[in-house]
């Protein structure tokens, strides 16, 4: 009979052997939950892992530039303690006051210590390089010391002959123009502001003929 003609089912229905609450039992929701805690727990893990990365990336950054600075300094009072030694400093002294009369082996030891000086600077270039100071870091700390170690005519004729070997590098570019402006004459006018003036000694003449006459009246 027409009446008992099944319908076309909808296919949106649930099908008659199939519970309509099957997608919406207490079991399938608590799953459901559990998985959506789970990524929940999981992407709270990978950002607290890239905040403790992150943290310990700059702490690392931070001691490996306290370890080279403090092997910068070391290098330098290297240099100054060995420039201070009799032998040298007598040597550095005439480099200063009378460049013309150096000998051979006193060149190459005043030689020696201005390469050492250049290697001083290129470690600050290459702790910036790796990310740890500024160009204006790097910048003034030749501009700190390159009258120090070059403000002679030695030392001014010596740079010229290094330059060659520096195009192209960092500290050609910065410490090219500081040592070029450096004046010949800093070091020997530096020592001798440092001398501390003779007092002059009071001579006994003025007033002796008072005292020697004390009831002579002018």
């Amino acid at each position: 009979m027409q009446g008992n003609q099944r319908t076309e089912a909808d296919p949106a229905a649930p099908h008659a052997d199939e519970p309509a609450e099957k997608h919406h039992s207490p079991t399938a929701r608590s799953l459901d939950r559990f998985n959506r805690w789970l990524a929940l727990g999981a992407n709270l893990g990978v950002v607290l892992g890239l905040v403790i990365l992150i943290i310990e990336v700059r702490q690392n950054a931070e001691l490996t530039r306290a370890a080279m600075e403090t092997q910068k300094n070391t290098a330098l009072a290297q240099i100054e303690l060995s420039i201070a030694s009799p032998e040298m400093s007598t040597v550095w002294m005439k480099s200063v006051r009378t460049p013309e009369t150096l000998t051979d082996p006193e060149l190459r030891m005043l030689e020696s210590h201005l390469v050492a000086v250049l290697l001083q600077w290129e470690h600050m270039f290459q702790m910036e390089r790796a990310g740890l100071v500024s160009r204006e870091d790097s910048r003034q700390h030749v501009e700190n010391s390159a009258r120090f170690f070059f403000g002679s005519r030695f030392g001014k004729q010596w740079w010229t002959m290094q330059e060659v070997g520096w195009i192209g590098t960092p500290l050609m570019e910065v410490a090219g123009p500081i040592l070029n402006d450096v004046d010949e004459t800093f070091l020997q006018d530096h020592f001798d502001a440092m001398r501390v003036p003779v007092e002059p000694v009071p001579t006994q003449t003025e007033g002796a003929g008072d005292s020697a006459n004390p009831g002579q009246t002018r």
